[in-house]
């Protein structure tokens, strides 16, 4: 199995290919000291770490904030809409568990278990 840091480097590269190595901050496009970051925090996508999808190059400005935090959260829904966050996973979970008979619930778990399958074929693989 490969090291977490061989995997986030790998990722990284990958970023770097589709962000061309400039802030994707709006209005900034600076390459001068850049850093990855990752749109779900670290500690909430463990199995996401190296997951390009959650990563985004932004440079040294004031990007990094939990205001910007919820901003690169919304521009990571609307770029890769197939992302299955650790809530969202959660929630699946749970339903599965608890085998609900509301018709609603179960048309959640549908949904989500349909957004899963997505996130498993298309995520992009390091």
């Amino acid at each position: 199995m490969a090291s977490l840091e061989s995997l986030l480097k790998h990722a990284y590269r990958k970023v770097d290919e589709r962000d061309g190595g400039v802030c994707l901050h709006p209005g900034c496009g600076s390459s001068y000291n850049t850093d990855h970051h990752h749109c779900e925090p670290r500690s909430q996508a463990r199995d996401r770490v190296a997951c390009v999808e959650n990563i985004v190059t932004l440079c040294e400005g004031p990007h990094e904030s939990t205001y910007w935090r919820e901003y690169w959260q919304q521009w990571q829904r609307r770029m890769y809409p197939y992302y299955m966050s650790k809530r969202e996973q959660s929630e699946m979970e749970r339903l599965r568990l608890k085998r609900f008979t509301d018709p609603k619930v179960r048309e959640r778990l549908e949904e989500l278990e349909e957004k899963w399958g997505i996130w498993e074929e298309r995520r992009i693989k390091v």
